[in-house]
């Protein structure tokens, strides 16, 4: 089978699971809906059917009540008639009866009568029927009214029945076929429904978007429920009061066992027919297909393959295609393949007389569409040929001409390189030995460079010491200014000295013998003091000629030290040159040395040039034979 055959098969099968699989989705969802919709409606029949029994419940009281009233029935003396009466009407033990008077107390009652709220007043005043919540007794069934004596009111009497009462709901729950609960509020407080154990459900509450719906917005609902293991559908109903207050909810529900099962049915049904729909198609449809898609495709395939494999000599098929698309696509591909044989036979019958060497061949065939570039390309290829064939006849003549000039040419080099290489022998020559001097001025260089650099290195020594020595004879100088100062603070007090011993012998002789002893101190102090003043004077002349000297000495020093910096200048200058040569001598060292490696390569290349020339001369005479086979070779060519 084709590959499309199947595409196609895989695309149909596809398109039928997915429609077969959309109608089954949409089927089961409609049959579930409407299982789903019979079952509501069955459940909200059922809650109508609890309000009809409910209903017929409340008119049996009022029936009794007013039985009660014709019999005047709840007065003093009439006790057994009531009993008797009641125990003959009543039909469970829940329902209760009490009769109030007109002061709001119990004439009698039944065991069974328990309500906490009772509004006697109101029920004297006409009293009411229906639903009643009770703070004791919880959601009952009531019907209040007056009791009255020959149209006098008495007193009032009220029959009712809790809904707590499971026998009465099971009893309902037998003539309907479904489960019953009745809400007070949102708690269940009667139910048929059980657990496993037999125990009644109830003390559960509803759910919350339920409570709102049916309590709060008073609509009646449907909802679903897993109750027990079991899947439910239940309906709701609001339960107003005999003042329309909203107390309660009626609800019925049915087990979903039963529906759930016919919906897998239902499911399984339409699968399987699906399938077998499916199958069906399938089957037909490999059919059809193999007879009017497969196999055409298969023999277009099979000359499209032989046109691939470059088969175009192949006859055409012999299979009858139809009158479409697929029979004319081959038709047209078979008429393709038949000039195709005829432009490849035509082709390779200009290429075998080019391989010949005959290049004015031409086309024997009429080319058409595209293909007639091919004709035109063949007459641009033979005249390139022709025209490239005439260019390289002539030009291996010009090889041919040229190889041979260039053999003399070649052979004069060799000879004039040889003579270069003794040339450029002698001249390396000499540049060793100029090499040799250069290297050796460059070491002198370096030689006169170290020690010109160790003469400025003393000189800059001794020019450090004598400013050094200026500076040692400056201190001298600054400390003779000191002493001089000290001398002459000495001479000063001398000369005090010598005055205050004049006045010492001056009032030594006034005192007369008594200062005889006082004026020989005042003179010794005299002597002392003028021999003082001799001594510093004296010595002041010393320091004055030291500081003249000194002064001297640094004049002739500094002036020394300005030799000393100019010698050292030009010592620096002198190094500088000498070092300036040095550098050149060696840089000079290292060009010779450049040089004389340049001179080196090129007499090797002087030599391979030399070897070169003679390879060429050779090489240029073979060139020259092979260009002579060349031009008979191209004398073969038909151009």
């Amino acid at each position: 089978m084709s590959r499309i055959g199947l595409k196609l098969i895989a695309v149909f099968v596809a398109g039928m699971v997915v429609a077969i699989a959309t109608l089954s989705i949409i089927s089961v969802s409609m049959a579930s809906e409407i299982i789903k919709e019979i079952v509501s409606d069955q459940n909200v029949a059922s809650v109508k059917l609890l309000e009809i029994q409910i209903a017929d419940k409340i008119i049996d009281f009022q029936s009794f009540l007013e039985t009660m009233n014709a019999l005047d029935m709840g007065v003093p003396g009439t006790e057994e008639d009531l009993q008797a009466f009641w125990d003959a009407e009543q039909e469970s033990e829940t329902e209760f009866l009490a009769v109030y008077n007109t002061s709001g107390q119990i004439f009698w009652k039944t065991p069974s009568y328990n309500l906490a709220d009772f509004d006697y007043v109101a029920a004297q005043k006409g009293g009411w029927m229906g639903f009643v919540l009770d703070s004791k007794a919880d959601v009952t069934i009531q019907v209040a009214m007056p009791l009255d004596i020959d149209g006098v009111v008495v007193g009032s009497i009220v029959v009712g029945q809790p809904m707590t009462d499971e026998a009465w709901l099971d009893n309902i729950k037998d003539a309907m076929g479904c489960d019953l609960a009745l809400f007070s509020g949102d708690l269940r407080v009667n139910t048929t429904l059980m657990d496993e154990t037999g125990k009644r459900l109830t003390g559960t509450k509803m759910s919350a978007a339920t409570a709102q719906t049916v309590l709060v917005n008073g609509e009646g609902t449907h909802a679903e429920a897993p109750i027990s293991g079991a899947h439910y559908y239940i309906a709701y109903e609001p339960m107003p009061d005999i003042n329309g207050k909203i107390i309660g909810a009626y609800c019925a529900g049915t087990d979903g066992t039963e529906t759930d099962a016919m919906k897998a049915k239902l499911v399984i049904i339409i699968i399987v027919t699906a399938i077998g729909i499916t199958a069906v198609a399938i089957v037909i449809l490999i059919i059809v297909n193999k007879k009017l898609i497969i196999t055409p495709i298969l023999e277009a395939n099979a000359v499209a393959d032989d046109m691939s494999d470059g088969a175009f000599h192949k006859p055409h098929t012999d299979f009858k295609f139809g009158n479409d698309e697929l029979g004319d696509f081959v038709r047209k591909l078979e008429h393709t393949k038949s000039n195709l044989n005829s432009y490849i036979g035509d082709i390779n019958s200009v290429l075998s007389d080019m391989a010949m060497g005959d290049f004015t061949a031409q086309p024997k065939v009429a080319y058409h569409g595209d293909f007639l570039e091919i004709q035109s390309s063949f007459g641009k290829i033979e005249e390139s040929l022709r025209e490239m064939i005439r260019n390289i006849g002539n030009s291996s003549r010009d090889v041919k001409n040229g190889s041979e000039q260039i053999a003399e040419g070649s052979q004069m080099l060799a000879e004039g390189t040889t003579q270069q290489a003794a040339a450029i022998q002698e001249l390396s020559a000499s540049i060793n030995d100029i090499a040799d001097q250069v290297q050796k001025s460059a070491q002198n260089a370096n030689e006169a460079s170290r020690i010109s650099t160790e003469t400025s290195d003393k000189i800059t020594y001794q020019n450090n010491e004598i400013q050094n020595m200026l500076g040692a004879m400056d201190e001298i100088k600054e400390k003779s200014d000191q002493i001089q100062n000290i001398i002459k603070a000495i001479d000063d007090i001398a000369f005090q000295t010598n005055i205050l011993a004049l006045n010492a012998a001056i009032e030594a002789a006034r005192a007369g013998a008594a200062g005889k002893g006082f004026a020989v101190v005042a003179d010794e102090v005299r002597n002392l003091a003028a021999k003082s003043a001799e001594s510093a004077q004296q010595t002041g002349d010393l320091i004055n000629a030291t500081i003249q000297a000194v002064d001297k000495g640094t004049v002739i020093a500094q002036s020394t030290a300005e030799t000393m910096k100019a010698v050292t200048e030009l010592s620096d200058r002198t190094n500088r040159y000498i070092t300036d040569i040095s550098t050149a001598a060696e840089d000079q060292a290292e060009s010779i040395t450049q040089v004389k490696i340049g001179i080196e390569r090129i007499s090797q290349v002087v030599q391979q040039n030399s070897a070169t020339a003679e390879e060429t001369a050779a090489s240029c005479e073979e060139l020259s034979s092979q260009s002579a086979i060349l031009e008979h070779q191209i004398d073969r060519f038909k151009v």
